[in-house]
């Protein structure tokens, strides 16, 4: 697995400079459908602070088919979970595939074709759980370190979002699918 860095240096996450010791890893979808890893640098590589951007958010990574971005040091704190997740855990998102298409509200899926997506699917989830099997191994972390923001939630560490629950069983997976996959590896 090859991973890109290009760090987002003007994001006022990245200015911050503030580090973790990561005690878990957080896995995002982006819900925001066709648009690939290294697209994300110009939508995120801006200054809330100066006024480049209305959000201030910012992810260790960004994944899809072909690439791993990394836009954070892994050590670096993110701001992906919406609560004192982002304190402990490395978070990356899983691009999500042209073809979705959500509700008028952005929270379910109306329309996917999971045949036309498998391909795409399983290689994003692929190198996802490479990326995972990774930083295991670089923090002495376990799969069972591995959480979906949404796991987060009802742990009552991270934000309410549906992700990546709302995508990965339209293919047959779940997070313990995709924990399993990153403990097979760790073997």
């Amino acid at each position: 697995m090859k991973i890109t860095q290009k760090f987002m240096t003007r994001n006022d996450c990245y200015q911050a400079n503030e580090k973790i010791v990561p005690k878990g890893i957080l896995v995002h979808s982006t819900a925001t459908p066709g648009i690939m890893a290294e697209e994300w640098f110009e939508m995120w590589n801006k200054s809330f602070k100066a006024g480049e951007t209305n959000r201030q958010v910012c992810v260790h990574a960004f994944i899809d088919d072909k690439n791993v971005m990394q836009y954070l040091p892994w050590d670096h704190r993110g701001w992906h979970g919406g609560g004192v997740v982002n304190q402990t855990h490395i978070g990356f998102e899983i691009c999500e595939p042209a073809r979705i298409v959500y509700n008028e509200y952005g929270s379910v899926i109306v329309e996917y074709d999971v045949e036309a997506n498998e391909e795409y699917f399983r290689n994003a989830f692929n190198n996802a759980v490479d990326l995972c099997v990774m930083l295991c191994k670089k923090y002495n972390l376990t799969a069972n370190d591995i959480i979906t923001h949404c796991e987060g939630y009802k742990l009552g560490i991270a934000s309410n979002h549906a992700d990546v629950m709302h995508w990965f069983p339209k293919h047959g997976e779940s997070m313990d699918s995709f924990r399993l996959a990153v403990k097979m590896k760790l073997l």
